[in-house]
């Protein structure tokens, strides 16, 4: 049985966009597999006040634009422009600035259901990208050059490379032979979107609480998307609030900076619990997305780390002859080592970091801010690593 291309289980946004990177790094063909039906419509052009969203980095924004994605993404995503850090109860600001970059916008933010649609609309435009969705795979089976899928109707598909990207509690990783390290840190994550009195100005706001990091979003049509993370009893206590004692909660602990928030959305809560794969690469298999890392949303990186980790697999295999071969797949590994390693350790501390509340640990903690904010060249460090640039 001679092996096809590369076989992807998993046709969420990790998925899809790999698909698209492997045929722009010259592979001949991709076979994407998911469970559920994939979004062939396009969403209505009025934004649900509801709906999910991811935040991209300029850097995420670089590879879409490879693709020649960029432009209908921003048709309906809000640019960042200016990013303000604080901490609740404590002089000490900074703010990162796209001009500073000479950057057209720090990143954007987007609704999932565009984002989801254009990926798919694009998988559907390449005839040598394969979707089967909603379709699974029953078994995998190893052979000397790659692996044979059992998929749901009986049929098989021969692969050279075997791609895990059906999400943090992956049966392909499994198949891969490969395990996972989770950790539930007892705390979680509340979603909602938010009304604005006037207009965010492409500014987003990241607020440093005891309880938890807060986060304000810029969205279109004057709306701004909440992340807060939190203890699971301090989060069932603000699910329990209406409408207007949530308002009142976020305008007490997001200070004076942001603009008046007029109306919150339906709140969504999810457990963090943290997912590292012990390894990522295997002999004819790779682990990506979720499936590879879960992160603390602090500073939105999540989804980030795993774009700049999917093109440079694509770039490794894309065009290679044997892609499944473990000499490329253990290079783009080690490649990608010492970025992860930063970002899971900066999603971490960075929480901890600052819920310490010893007065001297305290008072250093701020003029860490504000050095930030005075000192031009290590702000812009920081911001162009957590943007993806460098």
């Amino acid at each position: 049985m001679n092996p096809d291309g590369p076989l992807i289980v998993g046709g969420g946004m990790a998925g899809a966009l790999l698909a698209l990177l492997l045929r722009h790094h010259g592979c001949p063909s991709v076979t994407l597999v998911e469970s559920h039906p994939l979004p062939t419509e396009a969403p209505p052009e009025t934004p649900s006040f509801d709906a999910r969203s991811t935040a991209l980095s300029a850097g995420s924004l670089r590879v879409l634009e490879q693709l020649g994605l960029l432009a209908p993404l921003l048709e309906r995503a809000a640019s960042i422009n200016e990013v303000h850090v604080s901490r609740q109860g404590r002089l000490g600001l900074t703010r990162m600035l796209a001009g500073e970059h000479r950057l057209p916008r720090l990143g954007a933010v987007v609704e999932n259901r565009w984002l989801g649609y254009l990926l798919v609309n694009a998988l559907y435009r390449d005839d040598a990208i394969e979707v089967r969705a909603p379709d699974g795979v029953q078994a995998a089976r190893r052979v000397s050059d790659g692996y044979v899928m059992t998929l749901n109707d009986g049929g098989e598909r021969h692969t050279p490379l075997l791609i895990a990207a059906d999400g943090a509690n992956s049966r392909t990783r499994d198949w891969l032979g490969i395990t996972a390290r989770q950790q539930d840190i007892g705390h979680d994550a509340l979603i909602a979107n938010v009304a604005v009195a006037e207009p965010h100005q492409g500014r987003a706001f990241e607020r440093f609480l005891d309880d938890g990091p807060m986060a304000l979003l810029p969205l279109p049509d004057q709306r701004m998307a909440l992340v807060w993370t939190g203890p699971r009893d301090q989060v069932d206590a603000w699910m329990a609030m209406d409408d207007e004692q949530a308002l009142d909660a976020l305008h007490q602990r997001m200070g004076a900076a942001p603009p008046a928030l007029t109306a919150i959305g339906e709140r969504h809560r999810y457990p963090l619990v943290l997912t590292e794969a012990c390894a990522q690469a295997v002999p004819f298999g790779a682990v990506v997305g979720n499936a590879a890392h879960t992160l603390h949303p602090v500073a939105g990186q999540g989804f980030n780390l795993s774009v700049r980790d999917l093109a440079a697999l694509a770039e490794a295999v894309g065009g290679a002859a044997h892609p499944g071969e473990l000499a490329h797949l253990s290079q783009w590994q080690q490649a990608r080592r010492a970025d992860q390693a930063w970002v899971t350790r900066a999603s971490r501390q960075l929480p901890e970091w600052f819920r310490v509340r010893q007065p001297l640990f305290a008072h250093s903690r701020q003029l860490g801010l504000l050095a930030l904010d005075l000192l031009p060249g290590p702000r812009r460090d920081f911001a162009r690593r957590a943007m993806g640039l460098q």
